[in-house]
This record gives C-alpha cells, structure tokens and sequence, in this order.
C-alpha cells in the first residue's frame, strides 16, 4: 500500500494525556511517500471539527479541499498541526479520502510556523 502526504485516515490516537489530541479521528498524512515507504512509521496530523480553532498553526480546511473516499463521511475540518505525532502504520484504519495540492500546502506552512522554519 503506497501511503502519500495528504492521504487521510481514521487513526486511534488512543488515551490523551492531558491536552492531546486522542480517540479515533480523522489524520492527514504529512511525510513523503519515500518516507512512508521504507519505515514503520508516518508522520500525521489530527484533524478536528471545531472550526473555531482554527489560526496561524491551525489551518481551516473546507471541504471543498479534501477529496472524500466513497462511504465516508468528513466535514470542514481544523488541522491541528501543533498535535504533529508520528504513529506506526498499523494505526492507520480506513482511508477516509485526501487533501487537495492546495490543502497539502496550507497544512505544511502551519507545520513551517510551528517548527519556525
């Protein structure tokens, strides 16, 4: 299975330790295929609902940007990307759909505002 930044899927964040992002919830994939390919590992954001979260690190994606998998269900969503994590493949469920070029873009500047590069 070939796994692409921008690619979304259900991921178990599991039990959050205080202000985590945690439960089962919809995850962009932000790493490169090249990564994702040869580690156990890919790097993802969570996404979130709650619009009003949305800010300079938080980017606003509607709907019109993500294109949804058939039989799923997904909504004008937040990334969150001050909850960047890496999870082991094994947690990625159901491809839920994936992000536009554009999307893709506007969640790696929030990553670049995060990290400050």
């Amino acid at each position: 299975m070939t796994i692409n930044a921008g690619d979304i899927y259900w991921v178990d964040l599991g039990m959050p330790s205080t202000h985590e992002q945690a439960k089962r919830r919809p995850c962009v994939v932000m790493s490169r295929a090249e990564v994702n390919a040869t580690g156990g590992t890919v790097v993802v954001v969570p996404l979130s609902s709650t619009l009003f979260k949305a800010n300079a690190y938080r980017i606003k994606v509607p709907l019109a940007m993500i294109q949804v998998n058939p039989g799923q269900s997904l909504h004008d969503s937040v990334a969150l990307c001050d909850h960047v994590r890496e999870v082991d493949k094994q947690r990625l469920e159901t491809y839920a759909g994936k992000l536009t070029r554009t999307a893709v873009t506007g969640v790696s500047l929030g990553l670049a505002y995060i990290f400050n590069i």
